[in-house]
């Protein structure tokens, strides 16, 4: 893999297959002769799940679909077949730090009560000052003054606040939780049993 040509491609520009506007799966598979014209080793997928964009997509409501604006699965195994037939693997972004606000175990979190098994997959915590009203900490956000928003903001009807390093649409998972972890090992094993690469292809 260090001397490999590794070709990242965002799926929701990159091709325009049926001109709605946004690029797709289609369209990626529509141009496996030009990728293969490069020598590429590998193609490297922004996420092309389904998402509001709050952050290009790395705002992720499902892990294990295709957001219909870009295609299907059958059109993801149809591409992946593609590329494959031409001799050049898919690696596929999966976004472990934070889902979006609207997956849904965010929202069965806010539905929940402080203290749940729900809420235990993501980082929420109580307010400081007198009435619970000042973030618990000061922990600065990549993409605002804070990395906390009071769960009010996403419609929780509790007196607490979540961790989000990104956007306040992209809720931090909980990693010291084993439920968290075992849910993305079914994500990295749903994406390989379809034939992406795992690291051993490229070892």
């Amino acid at each position: 893999w260090r001397q490999a040509a590794i070709y990242q491609i965002y799926p929701r520009s990159f091709k325009d297959s049926n001109g709605d506007g946004i690029g797709d799966l289609k369209g990626i598979t529509s141009q496996v002769p030009y990728l293969k014209s490069l020598s590429l080793d590998a193609v490297r997928l922004s996420p092309f799940y389904p998402s509001a964009l709050a952050d290009g997509g790395y705002d992720v409501d499902d892990y294990r679909n295709v957001d219909p604006k870009l295609g299907t699965l059958e059109d993801f195994d149809e591409m992946l077949a593609a590329l494959h037939e031409a001799g050049i693997r898919v690696f596929v972004d999966i976004v472990p730090n934070h889902s979006s606000n609207r997956h849904q175990w965010f929202l069965d979190a806010l539905n929940s009560e402080p203290g749940s098994a729900e809420r235990a997959r993501y980082i929420f915590r109580d307010g400081k000052g007198k009435d619970g009203e000042l973030p618990p900490s000061d922990w600065p956000s990549h993409f605002a003054p804070s990395a906390w928003s009071h769960e009010s903001k996403m419609g929780g009807k509790h007196n607490q606040w979540y961790l989000h390093y990104f956007a306040p649409e992209q809720p931090d998972w909980n990693w010291d939780n084993q439920e968290v972890i075992d849910n993305f090992l079914k994500t990295i094993k749903f994406w390989s049993d379809l034939g992406v690469e795992d690291r051993k292809s490229v070892v």
